[in-house]
């Protein structure tokens, strides 16, 4: 997914994403919306206090390989969305809904308590 993103983006700077099939456009933009869907509740904020360091290492390199797929996702289908003269039809109501979530909720529970302890939410209500 990360070389897709960097292969739209070149397509997109060469104004030729139009040229492209409508049809497999939106099958792909299809597939992008279940990736992005894949990593867009998973925090990466991880706390088992019953894990070992190990095992809290492996879980957080899933997640984030996860959560990394899903931001690659998006990245993609942003570059195909917004490419000049698009056919209305890759406008896909859904997808947009899905990256914003994903957006909203890694801006909220990722990037932001990594700055500001506003945003730390102790999972176990303290």
């Amino acid at each position: 997914l990360s070389e897709l993103g960097s292969e739209s983006a070149k397509i997109k700077a060469m104004g030729i994403m139009d040229k492209l099939s409508t049809d497999k456009t939106v099958k792909v933009l299809n597939i992008l919306e279940k990736n992005i869907q894949d990593g867009s509740k998973l925090s990466t904020l991880l706390n088992h206090n019953n894990d070992t360091e190990d095992e809290e290492r492996l879980w957080r390199d899933l997640i984030m390989e996860r959560v990394t797929k899903s931001a690659d996702a998006c990245l993609t289908a942003i570059n195909i969305m917004t490419s000049p003269n698009m056919p209305k039809a890759v406008y896909i109501e859904d997808l947009i809904e899905r990256v914003i979530q994903y957006t909203k909720f890694h801006l909220q529970n990722t990037l932001y308590p990594q700055y500001d302890p506003v945003y730390r939410v102790d999972p176990h209500g303290g």
